[in-house]
């Protein structure tokens, strides 16, 4: 069969939280992932001109909606404990804890057809990141509604250790 290696999708259909261990929780009604790339850079000047610029600390800044609340998602990502009783749950938000939380790997993906219509799913996936903060949202009439923020780091390998082929921030994929 032959492959495309053009592609064509259309809404975020699920996104994942990874952690070091190879647990995996679902975002829970998650309605967008995003990545905005970032890099330093040095210039160097010469005598009345520019002779080159360097660029380092490749990353990207992440944003993450949900109109759910995973319990277990809030407590990857913070390091805080879920705290269970007979009267429900819950979890503490803004902790020392949080201060340096733990490296996680975020998927996202969507459905999609190639340029031959064969239906694939497109993967981003995120290796290295760390969710810097947690915003909830309840407002009348609107849905209730978690953003994430945080940083993806450029590394080697994947959030259980294994090798990555080279160096990177994420990986795009499409899986047939």
């Amino acid at each position: 069969m032959p492959i495309s290696v053009n592609h064509y999708g259309a809404g975020l259909t699920n996104g994942t939280i990874k952690l070091a261990d190879a647990n995996e929780y679902d975002i829970n009604a998650v309605v967008t992932a995003e990545g905005d790339p970032q890099v330093d850079d040095v210039a160097i000047n010469g005598d009345d001109e520019l002779k080159a610029t360097f660029y380092y600390n490749r990353r990207e800044e992440l944003t993450i909606n949900a109109n759910g609340l995973s319990f277990d998602v809030i407590q990857a990502i913070t390091g805080n404990t879920v705290n269970s009783s007979a009267g429900g749950l819950d979890v503490a938000l803004g902790t020392d804890s949080e201060n340096n939380p733990p490296f996680v790997e975020l998927k996202a993906d969507t459905t999609a057809k190639d340029s031959l219509g064969v239906s694939v799913t497109l993967y981003k996936t995120w290796h290295k990141v760390q969710i810097k903060t947690v915003k909830i949202t309840q407002a009348q009439g609107a849905e209730f509604s978690i953003e994430m923020t945080g940083v993806a780091y450029q590394t080697s390998l994947d959030i259980v250790g294994g090798d990555l082929a080279t160096k990177r921030v994420a990986t795009v994929e499409a899986t047939y």
